[in-house]
């Protein structure tokens, strides 16, 4: 049973739908199961608002730095190229995820292509100055 007016999410992980009233969206279940609902949304009423322009993501592990020594470096990346954004991820690289068993920061920028290549090269140099390992 579903409210009046609700118009039908289609539910590709086990066919129970979601629904939506207007510019509300409401889908049952767990992300595995959510997650294409909202997909679906996304891409039927609001695709204009998304890939306006090229982006792209670049990384790099960084071994045996803690994340601390690394932080700085985001700053002056963000700094030199406002339109770029640096992640950092840590990991204890205990090896139970069947990854890398070995403590590491997986580093890396994202934004518009050109700015996001010219940004990681500066990343990678600054971390080449510390003298970490990386991959």
């Amino acid at each position: 049973e579903f409210p009046a007016g609700a118009a039908i999410i289609p539910n590709p992980f086990n066919r129970i739908p979601g629904f939506a009233i207007e510019r509300h969206w409401f889908v049952p279940g767990f992300p595995v199961m959510a997650w294409p609902m909202i997909e679906w949304a996304l891409d039927t009423h609001y695709a204009q608002h998304f890939h306006r322009e090229a982006r792209a993501e670049h990384s790099f592990l960084v071994f045996d730095v803690p994340e601390s020594r690394l932080a700085p470096i985001m700053e002056e990346v963000e700094i030199a190229y406002p339109t770029v954004r640096s992640f950092s991820l840590p990991s204890v690289g205990d090896g139970s995820d069947g990854r890398i068993a070995r403590r590491h920061v997986e580093f890396g920028v994202k934004g518009p292509v050109e700015a996001a290549a010219d940004a990681f090269a500066l990343m990678r140099a600054r971390v080449a100055e510390l003298g970490a390992e990386t991959s």
